[in-house]
C-alpha cells in the first residue's frame, strides 16, 4: 500500500493549490482525481468563457453586428475554448508531476481513519494511507424542481462550454458576478440577452458605485435586466420556452442558465468513516483554518458550502496544505481579491467605506474617475473608477475597489499596501508616472487623505 504525507481529493482550483502548496514544503503528495484535472474553473467556467472573450476582442469580433448568429464563428470559439482548457489541464498536470506530486485517476472513497479507496473507471481498486487528507471535491448547481435541466433548452452554467453554441436568446437567472459575466459574453456573441435576478440590485452586497456601474454597462450593451423578479411558471413550444414573471413579465427564449443553488459533492464519501461534521446541504463545515471536526482531515473550495471564486479556492487550499503539515494558517478573507471579468474588470479587495465599521473601522474613501486621467485620453478608455478605502483614525488602507480594464492586475497592489499596514499616505506618494493607468490609485488615495480632512 503507497503511504503518503498528504492525499488531495479532487483536482479543481483548491486541490491543485493545495497539492502544490504541499509539494512545495517537502510533502509526499497524492492528488486525486475522477474527471480531469483543473475541475469546473478549468472546463466549464472562469477560464474557457475568459478565453472566448479575449478572442473576440484580440481578433476584433463582435456577432451583435452580424444581423444573425455567425454559427461557424461561434462553433469556432467554442471549439477553441475546449482545447485551450485541455491545454491548461496538461500544463498544469505536467507541472504537478515535475514538483513531484504523484496523480492518480479514479473516484475516492474512505475506507477507514487514514485510508483511501481509489476505484478506476475500469472497476480496478487501489488503496492508500495519508497521514492528512485534503477534501477538494467541488460542488454542482442544484435545479429547482420547477425547473429541471434537460441539457440543451435549460441548462446550468456548468454545461454552457458543453453546448458548443449560442441561443439567439437566453434568459440568465442569477445577477450575482457569474450571472453578469455570462450576460455579457452571450451578449457579444450575438444573443438576445436577458438578467434576472430575485434582489432589488446587481451584485448586491457590492460598493454602491460597484453595483451602478454594472447597471450602467449592462443598459449600454442592451441586456435586459430584471430585478426584484422571480419565474412563476415557463412553458415549452417547440423551439422556445415561453416565460412568466412575477409582475405580469411575459417574453419567449431559446435557452434558460441557472447560476445559482450549488451542491457540495459529498455524496458516497463515507465521511461518517472520519467523523466529520456535515451541515444541512450536505457541506463539509470548517474552520478559518480549513480544519474539519476529524483530527488530520481538511476541506477546501465549494465543497465547504462558501460562494467560492477562483482566489478565494487557491487561497483556501495553500492555508489547507500548511496546516496539515504543521504550519498554525488561518483564512482572512479581507485578503483575498475578487474580480469579476466583465468588460470592464470590476476587482475589489479588503472592506467596502459602507461596511467597515462592522470590523471596527472609521471608514473613509478616496475616488477618481478614470475618465479625469490622462492615460483615458491616451487609450480611449473612459470608463471607470479607482477607490481606495481608509480608517479615519489610523489612517491605514482597510480597502479598496477598482473597475476599469485590466483591474484584475492593479488590485494586488492595494492588497500589498493592506498586508503590510501601510499608510494611504503611501499610496498618495506612489511614483505611477502620469500616463500611466496605475495613476488611477494615487489619485485615489490623495482623494481619500482629502475626505479625511474635511
Amino acid at each position: 500500500m503507497d503511504e503518503f504525507d498528504v492525499a488531495v481529493l479532487g483536482a479543481g482550483v483548491s486541490g491543485v493549490s493545495a497539492a502544490m502548496r504541499a509539494s512545495e514544503l517537502g510533502a509526499k503528495v497524492c492528488l486525486i482525481e475522477k474527471d480531469r484535472l483543473g475541475g469546473r474553473c478549468f472546463h466549464k467556467g472562469l477560464y474557457p468563457t475568459r478565453r472566448m472573450m479575449a478572442q473576440m476582442a484580440n481578433n476584433g469580433i463582435d456577432l451583435r453586428l452580424e444581423a444573425g448568429n455567425d454559427r461557424e464563428e461561434i462553433s469556432r470559439l467554442f471549439e477553441d475554448a475546449q482545447q485551450f482548457s485541455q491545454s491548461i489541464a496538461e500544463k498544469w498536470e505536467s507541472t504537478l508531476k515535475e514538483r513531484g506530486v504523484h496523480i492518480e485517476s479514479g473516484e475516492a472513497v474512505a475506507s477507514g481513519p487514514n485510508e483511501i479507496k481509489i476505484k478506476g473507471s475500469s472497476g480496478e481498486e487501489k488503496l492508500i494511507r495519508a497521514k492528512n487528507i485534503i477534501f477538494a471535491l467541488g460542488s454542482s448547481i442544484q435545479p429547482p424542481p420547477t425547473l429541471p435541466f434537460d441539457g440543451e433548452r435549460i441548462i446550468s452554467r456548468d454545461d454552457i462550454i458543453k453546448t458548443g453554441k449560442a441561443p439567439a436568446s437566453v434568459l440568465i437567472l442569477g445577477g450575482g458576478g457569474v450571472g453578469c459575466e455570462l450576460a455579457l459574453l452571450y451578449n457579444r456573441l450575438g444573443s438576445k440577452t436577458f438578467l434576472c435576478e430575485e434582489g432589488p440590485r446587481l451584485l448586491e452586497n457590492h460598493d454602491p458605485d460597484i453595483m451602478d456601474a454594472m447597471e450602467r454597462e449592462m443598459k449600454a450593451h442592451k441586456v435586459k435586466v430584471l430585478l426584484n423578479k422571480k419565474i412563476v411558471s415557463i412553458f415549452k413550444a417547440e423551439n422556445t420556452i415561453d416565460v412568466s414573471l412575477d409582475g405580469g413579465v411575459k417574453f419567449s427564449v431559446q435557452t434558460i442558465v441557472l447560476t445559482l443553488g450549488r451542491m457540495a459533492r459529498t455524496e458516497g464519501l463515507n465521511t461518517e468513516q472520519f467523523g466529520i461534521r456535515m451541515g444541512e446541504r450536505q457541506q463539509i463545515l470548517v474552520n478559518e483554518k480549513m480544519e474539519t471536526t476529524a483530527r488530520g482531515v481538511y476541506a477546501v473550495g465549494s465543497v465547504t458550502g462558501r460562494k467560492s471564486f477562483d482566489g478565494l479556492s487557491e487561497e483556501e487550499g495553500r492555508i489547507a496544505a500548511e496546516n496539515s503539515l504543521g504550519k498554525n494558517k488561518s483564512l482572512n478573507i479581507d485578503w483575498i481579491p475578487q474580480v469579476i471579468y466583465t468588460d470592464p474588470e470590476i476587482a475589489t479587495v479588503g472592506c467596502f467605506a459602507q461596511d467597515a465599521h462592522h470590523k471596527g473601522f472609521r471608514g473613509v474613501e478616496g475616488r477618481c474617475d478614470v475618465e479625469s486621467l490622462d492615460h483615458s485620453i491616451i487609450s480611449d478608455e473612459g470608463v471607470g473608477f479607482f477607490k481606495i478605502v481608509a480608517d479615519k483614525s489610523s489612517k491605514k488602507i482597510i480597502g479598496g475597489q477598482i473597475v476599469c480594464k485590466r483591474a484584475s492586475e492593479f488590485i494586488p497592489l492595494i492588497l500589498l499596501a493592506i498586508k503590510k499596514g501601510l499608510t494611504v499616505n503611501s499610496l498618495a506618494r506612489l511614483s505611477s508616472g502620469v500616463s500611466s493607468q496605475s495613476q488611477g490609485i494615487q489619485q485615489a488615495a490623495k482623494a481619500c487623505l482629502r475626505a479625511m480632512s474635511s
